[in-house]
């Protein structure tokens, strides 16, 4: 049993969404010319004490605070034919702890699936997790926005709350999903009737949402990945469809100011500084270089050919505007038919790939060196 949970991939359909996740694979398979740098080294990521498991998402990895070889993992796993979201708790290259953490059920409410996209910290022993959710109530294709906030192993079922951005448009929101958050701030995107692709912003302590919007505008814009810089800056990451290019996605990444509300230091960057005309490109995460800079985890393909992983590197200029960044696509897993970068923690990528006849899809870590 195979399921696509590229994030936006699985609900956004509108062709000029299709267009601007053309980083987001469709799984199908297809042949690379590159070869695998020797820079980069894998190993399969699995939840420990798991058996007969696909992945079918591995989304989001924050480190825990305090604990320098532990992180935390987000994602989704097929066990029997069921779905489960999950935490798990560990060093990066495996051997933690993998708890179930499922969105519940309430009165009126039946939940059928739970996609946790992104961890943070949260105090000792706790975090913050947003994703999204679908109810029978609410059908299959519709995901609810999701925020949690409660123990590390998804215990504090009063810490589940919903998130809808409706206070950002006069259209109804029908489609929601948190795709990561970091020092009080959630990022994520909605769809409209009319409009699919919008990005908000949510202050966790205020409960207020703001919209992301590209400076000169775009037909659509995602947010996939957040740090926080401290005070009240924040970085964010991911990808628009750039309408002067015929609706192509590019990749982008932007400061924003939590106290004024305002973006700054707006950059368009496409995989190996490429022309958004040749490749497709699309950021997925984002972590500290350690060294005032930032690494990026995420897709990109030639227009019309399936898609590869990629990292990126970039620095800042002496009046803080981006420099530059520097790309290693690190080409598929050996032997797979098709490889996602999914989010990014230091130097290493964690995402999936592809496999086997029938196709099932597996996680890895990719270690940049």
């Amino acid at each position: 049993m195979k399921i696509s949970m590229r994030r936006l991939c699985f609900y956004m359909s509108a062709p000029i969404t299709l267009s601007l996740l053309s980083a987001c694979g469709s799984g199908s398979s297809g042949s690379n010319n590159q070869s695998i740098p020797q820079a980069v080294s894998y190993a399969p990521f699995n939840c420990p004490g798991t058996n007969n498991v696909s992945f079918p998402g591995v989304s989001g990895v924050r480190g825990v605070d305090g604990v320098e070889s532990q992180v935390y993992v987000t994602g989704v796993y097929v066990q029997y034919g069921a779905n489960h979201g999950f935490l798990y708790q560990g060093p990066v290259t495996g051997g933690g702890v993998c708890n179930q953490f499922n969105y519940p059920s309430s009165p009126g409410v039946t939940v059928t699936s739970t996609s946790p996209y992104g961890p943070d910290n949260n105090g000792a022993g706790k975090v913050v997790v947003v994703g999204s959710y679908t109810t029978l109530e609410s059908g299959t294709l519709t995901q609810l926005g999701m925020l949690y906030q409660g123990s590390a192993d998804g215990s504090t079922t009063s810490g589940y709350t919903t998130l809808n951005p409706q206070s950002l448009t006069s259209d109804t929101v029908i489609n929601t999903l948190g795709h990561s958050t970091m020092g009080g701030i959630v990022v994520g995107n909605y769809d409209t009737r009319l409009l699919t692709g919008q990005t908000f912003i949510y202050n966790i302590n205020t409960g207020t949402y703001y919209s992301l919007t590209r400076p000169g505008g775009s037909a659509s814009i995602t947010a996939y990945g957040i740090w926080y810089n401290g005070g009240t800056s924040y970085t964010i990451a991911g990808g628009y469809s750039a309408v002067d290019q015929g609706g192509t996605n590019v990749g982008f990444i932007t400061d924003w100011d939590s106290a004024t509300q305002q973006i700054s230091h707006f950059k368009t960057l496409n995989y190996n500084n490429m022309p958004a005309s040749v490749v497709g490109t699309h950021f997925e995460g984002i972590t500290s270089d350690g060294n005032g800079g930032y690494n990026l985890a995420g897709d990109w393909q030639y227009i019309g050919q399936p898609t590869t992983p990629s990292f990126a590197n970039i620095s800042r200029n002496a009046d803080g505007s981006f420099a530059t960044p520097s790309w290693i696509g690190f080409a598929y897993y050996p032997g797979a038919s098709w490889t996602s970068a999914n989010t990014i923690y230091k130097n290493y990528i964690l995402g999936l790939y592809q496999m086997g006849t029938p196709t099932y899809d597996y996680g890895y870590v990719a270690t940049i060196n």
